[in-house]
């Protein structure tokens, strides 16, 4: 290289180096001024919610009572189900501890219980059925998670904190005022964003986008101050534009009774051990019928001869499917599925059945749900209907259309030969042997259970690998007594 590229090499090099600086600087300069920002809406955000109040609260109570409601989860498939959540979850900052008492009403059961992190372990008290159990997940960072990301309070707190990561994303208008937006992720949770009114610093909105639910709303109003604290007395949670959950009453207590929040209730007792199915169970109950599942989704699979039927589970059909003919060592097809009611959450396995090539069965009431999840076109060569009774397999399998509080119209499905009734969501136990929880719809479920031409000896669900003996259901349902709200229980005062 001559002395003439070498200089106009070495300028081309200084200048290119000179543009790089000036790149960076003007760089830094954009991430200070986004930084400024943001922990100016942050640095007013704490000031509206409290200030050092909230910063340095060291402990708090935050009562969150809704209404839940659930599409498709009714008594049939045109009905919501809904759900009356009435909760208060105690924070013991300083000691890292967690107490959450939890009244929970459907249509077919009611739960009353407290749940408590010590700081070193959890536990869930029973308070109906004065038992407790010991539960790992129960930890300081799972209790109570869903109210404190419903808690306007809870969030404008994390902003400051260490976990969270922010980003601001500019202005909008929302409901007429103009807003401050910012992208939030706290710890490993989801990222959001947040609309901050930007006159008030009153955090109005949270929303994320799902990959298949659509926008996740959270909309919060009609802010109120109590100890110090602001929060938004109104909750509306919308999924993909549907209505999910309705606040009834909400409320903060700065620095609450931590004496009575943690007080562990007395004489209860353990229910006893849990089973175990993180890994794929498969039983053999009797000669042909099988039970294949784990987690909390168990399939039956019986042999009639050509061919296996099968009913329940929300997935993973197929992993089932290859463990049966694995156990059993033949290749026959999967002719029929058995969809026991309506629920969405075990339509999974129904398109499943449809791809091994096995048709439906179901009832006439259900047909347009099925068909909307497995696809209205195969539907239409796959479903069969029955009315009230059918029989598959010369008669290897019988079903019924029973009415339960569960579903209007439920198939309950019946193995004669081996006196065995299968069900899904009527009368499930995590229990290894102890008598299972009972609700209402249990009782129901028996009832119509005995008004059947069936000889029953033994009961199995699709939700856990738990046999039952009918001695021991029919002893289970008898000690059924209606709901009463124990004394000095307010959360469950109104029913």
């Amino acid at each position: 290289m001559n002395f003439t590229k070498r200089k106009y090499y070495a300028l081309f090099c200084l200048l290119a180096s000179t543009a790089t600086i000036a790149e960076s600087q003007k760089s830094n300069v954009a991430n200070e001024k986004q930084s400024l920002i943001e922990s100016t809406i942050i640095s007013k955000v704490t000031e509206t919610y409290g200030g050092k109040s909230l910063t340095f609260v060291k402990s708090i109570s935050i009562t969150d009572h809704n209404k839940m409601i659930s599409s498709g989860q009714g008594e049939s498939p045109e009905q919501p189900g809904f759900f009356r959540i009435n909760e208060v979850l105690t924070i013991d900052f300083e000691n890292k501890r967690k107490s959450m008492l939890s009244w929970r009403v459907s249509r077919t059961s009611t739960d009353l219980e407290k749940f408590i992190f010590d700081g070193n372990q959890g536990r869930i008290y029973d308070i109906l059925n004065n038992k407790y159990a010991q539960e790992n997940w129960v930890t300081y960072h799972s209790t109570g998670d869903s109210i404190i990301r419903q808690s306007d309070t809870m969030i404008a707190r994390s902003l400051s904190k260490n976990n969270t990561k922010v980003s601001y994303q500019g202005e909008a208008f929302y409901l007429g005022s103009l807003h401050q937006k910012l992208n939030v992720k706290i710890g490993v949770g989801a990222e959001y964003t947040i609309f901050i009114d930007k006159q008030l610093g009153l955090i109005s909105k949270m929303v994320r986008q799902h990959p298949s639910a659509g926008e996740i709303s959270y909309a919060f109003s009609n802010h109120k101050k109590s100890g110090g604290l602001i929060f938004a007395q109104d909750l509306n949670f919308t999924v993909g534009g549907q209505t999910r959950l309705v606040s009834l009453e909400r409320n903060v207590t700065v620095n609450p009774n931590l004496e009575e929040a943690f007080a562990v209730p007395m004489g209860y007792t353990n229910w006893g051990p849990v089973l175990n199915s993180s890994e794929l169970v498969v039983n053999k109950l009797a000669e042909n019928v099988y039970h294949i599942g784990k987690e909390r989704s168990f399939t039956l699979f019986v042999d009639a001869g050509d061919y296996f039927i099968a009913s329940g589970g929300h997935s993973g059909l197929t992993e089932k499917f290859e463990a049966l003919k694995k156990i059993t060592g033949v290749e026959k097809p999967l002719n029929y599925m058995i969809s026991t009611h309506h629920h969405d959450e075990h339509f999974p396995s129904l398109k499943e059945a449809v791809a091994l090539g096995a048709k439906v069965i179901t009832v006439k009431q259900h047909l347009a749900p099925i068909n909307k999840s497995i696809n209205e076109e195969a539907g239409k060569n796959n479903i069969v209907l029955i009315k009230d009774k059918s029989s598959l397999g010369n008669g290897a399998v019988e079903i019924y259309n029973i009415a339960t509080l569960h579903a209007d119209n439920y198939l309950l499905v019946y193995v004669p030969a081996a006196k065995l009734v299968f069900a899904e969501d009527h009368f499930e136990t995590q229990l290894k042997t102890a008598m299972p929880r009972v609700h209402k719809d249990m009782v129901v479920f028996r009832k119509a259970m005995e008004a059947l031409p069936i000889n029953v000896e033994r009961l199995i669900d699709g939700h856990s690998s738990r046999q039952l003996t009918i001695n021991e259901f029919n002893n289970a349902t008898d000690t059924y007594t209606d709901f009463t709200c124990p004394a000095g229980f307010i959360i469950c005062n109104n029913g």
